[in-house]
């Protein structure tokens, strides 16, 4: 019997899973016997003759449950980026199973004292030991170290019912993404779609047995540019209502009674641990310290944002009349007739901008901009196995040529892909055992092309690109010693403040010079274009703050509520949208039921972290714009320190040191147009 290439080091190239090797059938034993030797190391940290100290606690603790941690983040990427019906069911079958195994270790009472021991003698640490030591304890009383008897056994408990119900969720939402299908049956009412959109959908079609009719999606690849272009109404408004009604259709997959399930556990949790809400425990320990104070910055930008979405509303209508609309504007409406307005004022709509795009343009774009920044350079890997076709990767050198890491572009829709966009990693950064390279990876959902024709991205896809590259730059650039503060660590009201702030280099002129060329004739994009860009950039983004805002301010609602009885999602979210004066004609970014960043990611009571972080990179990014050059070396150098130091600095302190003063609000306001 051959051996288990899980539990194997793993000698691929630069230290890549061997993925050709790997199958499906060796997740389970490999989990077993990695959680048994974590179990074993934790036993032998526990039970050590000598005195507790950082080495033999906290380091020790870092090199604990090293191989677990390398297989169940393997497998929670396959399983987001190329799921099957056998790894959906494994990831039901085992995340709970680890959630348990995890919980047990940090409510092990030996080992929270030990923990504690080296924590209450800390004055004897500096640095990265001194971070990760406070970093450690914390984890553990949040965790629940200090609860005792049938509350820390309630506590566990809900992990482990959280843990099922947010798979069940996130499984649902792709089996509802994938289900839905919008048919058009005639070729009359796909008048205004691009050419390669009603080719793709014909594809479709015809994938699903229906040679001759369109097939159409509702994901966001979709959705945006359907909404945009499609002239028939009324596919407009039924695609627009299966992308918002994803996952609330009262079947089998409905996420109503999940959902707010999730939201009284939480609650419960909270206040085991003596907080008045879920929201109050998420906050602790961010940027912005409280629940309060994150409804006072989003009140802030809401007050602006809603204004301007009023006066959007009112000049698109005003559009609609005057073609002889006999009805008022509705959510599926809003991007067919922002796009006309645009056209009108700015002469500047995607399919003018789309040959300027290429994926591998864009791609090329943004290295360009790391290039410049960080002086990296990426080298094709061609030969290496990756785990789907259709993702690439590079190996990344830093300015003296050395190794620094390996960065994975995972880019095209697919239907084993959950939707959005985002960043992990197939290895951390360290360096207390020796140097440890990163191996980092980007996947995105962008719209394939029909064969033989090159990918081309609309501009939002472009900001995706480079909003990914940077929290890719934060992995890859980690200069820590220990991988519980590397990379990404960081709290997450932090965390998206390099992605953000990149992607203010993705529409300089500097920039679109050296990326921008047509697909065709190779010509740079023309500077009456990137004029055109630059002055358009304000447009629209009252509607496109209100809706991100509409979620942020949902998301606070339900991890603010004190839960005497579970409310009905409906109608919480109409009291919500009534409470915020939100215009009907703009949704919620996400609803609910389909709000996976809450309710099978992260980012519960955490929404509004996009806010602040753009707070951070609007005025963090104007530091380049006031020295005048966005390629500033000494500019450059402190956000280069700022990405190399993970978590071991403070973030408010980091951002000081970068900005020489605290973030303004101000940039932010005036980069959106919402003074």
């Amino acid at each position: 019997m051959s051996p288990n290439p899980l539990l194997q080091p793993f000698e691929g190239p630069f230290g890549l899973p061997p993925f050709d090797q790997i199958s499906d059938a060796d997740l389970a034993p490999a989990l077993e016997q990695a959680m048994a030797q974590h179990r074993t190391e934790i036993d032998a940290i526990i039970h050590s003759d000598e005195p507790a100290n950082f080495g033999n606690t906290i380091e020790a603790m870092e090199r604990a449950g090293a191989q677990l941690t390398q297989i169940w983040t393997l497998f929670s990427n396959l399983v987001s980026a190329d799921t099957n019906a056998v790894r959906q069911t494994l990831q039901q079958q085992w995340t709970p199973v680890v959630a348990a195994h995890y919980d047990a270790i940090r409510l092990e009472p030996a080992l929270f004292a030990r923990i504690e021991a080296v924590w209450s003698n800390k004055s004897a640490l500096t640095g990265e030991a001194l971070r990760l030591t406070d970093k450690r304890y914390q984890e553990f009383v949040r965790g629940g170290a200090r609860l005792q008897g049938q509350a820390k056994q309630r506590f566990a408990e809900i992990n482990a019912e959280l843990s099922r119900l947010q798979v069940t969720f996130g499984q649902n939402l792709l089996e509802e993404n994938n289900a839905f299908v919008l048919w058009v049956t005639s070729a009359d009412e796909l008048a205004g779609l691009p050419e390669a959109m009603i080719a793709q959908a014909a594809a479709k079609g015809a994938e699903l047995g229906r040679e001759g009719d369109w097939a159409f999606g509702c994901d966001r690849t979709v959705l945006y540019p359907f909404l945009t272009y499609a002239q028939y109404r009324g596919h407009r408004e039924t695609l627009y209502k299966g992308y918002l009604n994803r996952a609330d259709n009262d079947n089998e997959r409905d996420n109503k009674a999940n959902l707010r399930r999730q939201a009284a556990l939480r609650l419960e949790r909270a206040n085991l641990l003596g907080y008045a809400t879920h929201a109050h425990y998420i906050l602790e320990d961010r940027m912005v310290g409280s629940p309060e104070d994150a409804k006072a910055l989003m009140s802030q930008v809401w007050q602006a944002t809603l204004g301007c979405a009023q006066m959007e509303l009112a000049d698109l209508q005003g559009l609609a009349n005057s073609q002889g609309a006999n009805f008022g504007l509705k959510g599926w409406d809003w991007w067919f007739y922002a796009a006309q307005l645009r056209q009108q004022r700015f002469e500047l709509d995607e399919a003018q901008l789309k040959p300027y795009f290429s994926l591998d343009n864009v791609i090329e774009g943004a290295f360009y901009t790391a290039r410049r920044l960080f002086g990296l350079d990426f080298r094709a890997l061609d030969n290496v196995p990756l785990y789907h076709p259709q993702a690439r990767a590079w190996e990344v050198l830093d300015p003296a040529g050395q190794h620094l890491g390996i960065f994975i572009g995972d880019y095209l829709t697919r239907d084993s892909k959950r939707g959005g966009a985002w960043m992990t990693v197939f290895r951390q950064q360290s360096g207390f055992d020796g140097p440890v390279r990163p191996i980092v990876q980007n996947v995105c959902n962008f719209p394939p092309a029909a064969a033989g024709e090159p990918v081309l991205l609309g501009f939002e896809h472009v900001k995706t690109l480079f909003h990914e590259f940077g929290h890719a730059l934060h992995g890859l650039l980690s200069q820590c010693q220990y991988p519980g503060l590397a990379g990404t660590s960081v709290a997450r009201d932090f965390v998206e403040f390099p992605s953000q702030v990149l992607e203010h280099w993705a529409m300089q002129p500097e920039v679109l010079a050296h990326y921008a060329r047509h697909v065709e004739s190779g010509q740079v994009i023309p500077q009456v274009l990137v004029d055109k860009i630059q002055q358009a950039s304000q447009f629209n983004q009252g509607f496109q703050t209100g809706e991100f805002l509409a979620a942020a301010l949902l998301d606070m609602a339900w991890h603010t509520l004190d839960l005497t009885e579970e409310p009905d999602v409906l109608a919480f979210e109409a009291k919500i949208a009534d409470e915020i004066q939100l215009p009907e004609a703009i949704a919620y970014r996400y609803r609910s039921t389909a709000f996976a960043h809450i309710f099978s990611g992260g980012y519960s009571a955490g929404y509004y972290s996009y806010l602040y972080s753009a707070v951070l990179d609007c005025d963090g990014f104007n530091a380049f714009v006031e020295a005048g050059n966005i390629f500033d070396p000494n500019l450059a150098n402190k956000l280069k320190t700022l990405l190399e130091s993970g978590d071991t600095v403070a973030p408010d302190r980091l951002y000081q040191q970068y900005r020489g003063r605290a973030p303004q609000i101000e940039a932010l306001l005036q980069h959106r147009g919402l003074q």
